[in-house]
């Protein structure tokens, strides 16, 4: 029972090492014609938000639904830093983008929350706001894993007055 023990975290732990290598062989037939699965990334990204004058900061995570990339789900998050008070932005959108795996210009949409003090009153409690959000941008390529992005982004809300639209600039990098 003990050597069993012992013996699954070693075996865990060479599986592990030979995962990417594996990976590698299901999205590539020789050369460099890709085959399978586009990859998935993560990114972080910086901004300004023009409706409230107020700086961002954000991540978010693209995982692709086709197989060649053409559109992936997008879950992000942003903190917007405004004089007093941090708002928070939680979405989950699907985009569309003209050129799959390679980037280029993509568009969307999703629903989200935002977390904020609705009222001008600085004794107003924070609550979250249900949220649909609408995004265009364009993806480049070229430089391996990593890809930078630009991005406008149109928050709806149906009660608060400053609908948020930030400008974005990112940078995300495949997971294989």
């Amino acid at each position: 029972m003990m050597t069993s023990m012992r013996l699954t975290p070693i075996a865990v732990a060479l599986s592990l090492c030979l995962l990417p290598s594996s990976l590698r062989a299901q999205f590539r037939e020789g050369g460099d014609q890709l085959a399978g699965w586009a990859p998935a990334a993560v990114g972080v990204r910086i901004g300004w938000d023009n409706a409230q004058q107020g700086q961002m900061l954000g991540a978010l995570l693209r995982i692709p639904v086709l197989p060649n990339g053409a559109v992936e789900l997008m879950p992000n998050a942003d903190v917007t830093f405004l004089p007093g008070l941090k708002e928070y932005q939680v979405n989950f959108e699907a985009v569309y983008l003209t050129a799959g795996r390679s980037g280029g210009v993509y568009a969307g949409g999703g629903v989200g929350f935002r977390n904020s003090r609705f009222s001008p009153d600085p004794a107003a409690g924070r609550r979250n706001d249900l949220t649909f959000s609408l995004v265009a941008g364009v993806r480049l390529g070229g430089l391996g894993r990593f890809r930078p992005e630009l991005e406008a982004r149109w928050i709806l809300q149906s009660e608060y007055a400053r609908a948020p639209r930030p400008a974005l600039i990112g940078l995300s990098v495949a997971l294989w």
